[in-house]
């Protein structure tokens, strides 16, 4: 559709606007803060960014890691359950900050030509781009878009907690940290995910050779009715590796993620199996994460398991079943689902460890908006 003519001269003024919001001028030359994202972009705010937008909705947990009130710094969000996708993480937020309920919506982000008005019309001060939706975009460093943000004036950060979190996830936070001037805050929490992370990594290190790795089978949004999806060589396969177990989808799947069959997973008939799940709220399907009772996440469990074919792995029978919020993927605090993994993996080299209490450490140190609900399953021999 062409625009018409009040639009056009709107979207010059927001432009225009942006523009002259981001000249130099000398009495902010003491608060110039320049970050290189994890994109390999230099990025240049004259101030700690206060009106930030947010690409992606799981982004709000970081953003939650480093400032007390982490709505306050927003100009706008997607705002409703079917655009933030978790209706649990939507009424989490609106529960701790009623006032998200004034902000305005942007409804799901992509990176298409709607998407600069849309957020120029915000008058944010930076906006904070997920590596996902650059990248998954087919754009990245050189997407038009991002420079046509540039161009008005708004600073672009990269972040990524999900791509690459274990090579990622440190930077990223830091980057944001001092972008709103919280860079002590994202030390504090780097610092904290680095020992207990650290912790696993060094045990897997020093006792695990890989003839003592056990086959795991983690079933990636277990409650869709088709079976298997598995992570390949992506995300999920790293915090398998790291937790000192051997991801079966990796040996069958050459890409991220991918389908396995359900005759290849009984074929394998893994020593462990992991559920994930998530935001699907349905009656009866197996859902994790905030607003979710444990006795709602373990009947859906339970529901998942009795399917036929899984419900004869041997993982099943002898107790070695499993459950994990999917959203840990997503989020720097995924250091719990490592300890989890960790537990589950070798309990005999990590029956001393704690991801309850890591949990508990992050809501009470670090997170405005803690993270609750049921975030694991974890059950007996049948």
């Amino acid at each position: 559709m062409t625009p018409t003519a009040p639009a056009l001269t709107r979207r010059a003024a927001l432009l225009a606007g942006a523009g002259l919001l981001a000249a130099p001028a000398l009495g902010r030359a003491a608060e110039a803060i320049e970050i290189r994202d994890v994109a390999g972009r230099t990025v240049r705010l004259d101030r700690p960014a206060r009106r930030i937008v947010l690409s992606s909705w799981v982004s709000l947990d970081a953003l939650a890691l480093l400032h007390p009130e982490p709505v306050s710094l927003l100009a706008g969000w997607q705002g409703a359950p079917g655009a933030v996708l978790d209706e649990g993480f939507y009424e989490a937020v609106l529960r701790r900050f009623p006032e998200a309920r004034a902000l305005p919506a942007i409804g799901r982000f992509s990176l298409d030509g709607g998407a600069v008005e849309t957020v120029l019309g915000l008058e944010p001060d930076l906006l904070v781009l997920s590596m996902f939706d650059a990248f998954g975009m087919g754009g990245g460093a050189t997407n038009p878009q991002i420079a046509a943000f540039e161009a008005a004036g708004v600073p672009v950060l990269i972040v990524d907690f999900f791509l690459d979190p274990l090579g990622r996830s440190e930077e990223s936070l830091l980057a944001l940290g001092r972008a709103i001037g919280r860079e002590e805050a994202a030390a504090a929490y780097n610092a904290f995910y680095r020992g207990r992370r650290e912790r696993v990594t060094r045990t897997v290190a020093a006792k695990v050779g890989d003839g003592a790795r056990p086959a795991v089978f983690m079933h990636v949004h277990a409650a869709s009715p088709d079976c298997c999806y598995s992570p390949g060589h992506a995300t999920l396969n790293a915090f398998i590796r790291l937790a000192g177990g051997h991801n079966i989808g990796a040996d069958a799947l050459p890409g991220a993620t991918g389908q396995l069959s359900l005759e290849y997973v009984l074929s394998r008939d893994p020593d462990v199996y992991v559920a994930t799940g998530g935001y699907q709220a349905e009656p009866g399907r197996f859902t994790l994460g905030r607003g979710v009772s444990d006795e709602r996440a373990r009947a859906g469990f339970a529901s998942v398991t009795a399917r036929p074919g899984l419900s004869g792995l041997r993982a099943v029978a002898s107790g070695r079943a499993y459950g994990l919020w999917h959203s840990f993927a997503h989020s720097p605090a995924h250091v719990v689902a490592i300890e989890l993994l960790a537990r589950w993996f070798q309990p005999e080299l990590f029956s001393d460890i704690d991801p309850k209490a890591t949990l508990d450490e992050i809501n009470a140190r670090f997170a405005a908006l803690p993270l609750t609900g049921a975030l694991w399953v974890e059950t007996g021999p049948s």
